[in-house]
């Protein structure tokens, strides 16, 4: 008679998982059955199994729909890109900047060293194309202009026209003074000194002499600070060897508004002092024929 054969490994392992229990729940004191269920181990995994998946799609939902994900690390927000976007424009604009500054140190340097001309002091960047003569030949709506206005005035017989009659004009003006003090160096077209030289106690405030518009505030080795200001009939001042400048090209200025900050600012300065000048049309005239410094 053959021997029964042992149930495979397998089988049994199914035949566990699919075995039935029952939980039970009794009152202790009177025996009483309150809850009663049929299980079995392949019910309990399944049910763990579901339990737990349902778990994690609660987290993250609560991760991804939530501001608890600010608080994970690793995770970034929209508004944590878009800080880090906006610091690497600052970044990029500071290190510009900053290029830019070094550029100029290193011009400035060799201004004062004497290697380079004055006016190259400013030139960040050279010019990447050179105009030729094509380009600074006059246009059709200049040249018309021009010839419009040679033929006005070639019939002009008025005392006030010319430098001589636009100087006869000034006459009526009324300048204020840029500063008080000692003119100690005056007008000498002869020598190229074409301003005069006003003497006072430090830190006093350059007032400007007329409504205008500032030109030019920067430095030069041998001026300073120096500012210039464009006025109405083709007048420009200048105000040199300032120690501090108040104004910015484009300002908006009005006649005695404070400007600049006397000082002894350039190679040419000897003491507290202001170099001021007057241009008109081109050519330097004697302040002193306009105003009174003392």
């Amino acid at each position: 008679m053959a021997e029964p054969t042992a149930p495979r490994p397998r089988k049994q392992v199914l035949r566990k998982l699919k075995s039935k229990y029952r939980l039970l729940l009794i009152n202790d004191r009177t025996f009483e059955e309150r809850f009663s269920i049929r299980l079995s181990r392949l019910n309990v995994l399944l049910l763990a199994i579901a339990a737990f998946t349902l778990h994690g799609l609660m987290v993250a939902a609560i991760i991804v729909l939530t501001p608890l994900k600010r608080y994970i690390p690793g995770y970034s927000d929209q508004e944590t890109k878009l800080n880090a976007y906006r610091s690497t424009l600052l970044a990029d604009s500071l290190d510009q900047r900053l290029e830019e500054q070094a550029l100029y140190i290193a011009n400035l340097q060799r201004v004062l060293r004497g290697e380079v001309a004055a006016d190259t002091s400013f030139r960040l960047r050279p010019v990447q194309q050179v105009p030729s003569a094509e380009d600074l030949r006059p246009g059709l709506k200049d040249s018309l202009l021009r010839l419009k206005v040679k033929e006005e005035e070639a019939y002009a017989l008025s005392e006030a026209s010319g430098q001589a009659g636009e100087r006869r004009a000034l006459a009526g003006v009324f300048f204020f003074p840029p500063l008080r003090g000692i003119v100690t160096s005056t007008f000498d077209r002869a020598q190229g000194h074409f301003g005069i030289d006003v003497v006072t106690k430090a830190d006093e405030a350059v007032k400007a002499c007329l409504d205008g518009t500032v030109t030019l505030a920067s430095w030069t080795s041998d001026g300073g600070h120096v500012l210039h200001v464009q006025h109405r009939g083709d007048l420009v001042s200048v105000y040199k060897h300032n120690s501090v400048l108040l104004k910015k090209a484009g300002d908006k200025v009005k006649a005695g508004e404070a400007i600049a900050i006397v000082g002894d600012s350039g190679e040419l300065s000897t003491g507290p002092h202001l170099h001021f000048e007057l241009w008109l049309n081109g050519e330097a005239i004697d302040p002193q024929s306009y105003m009174l410094f003392k």
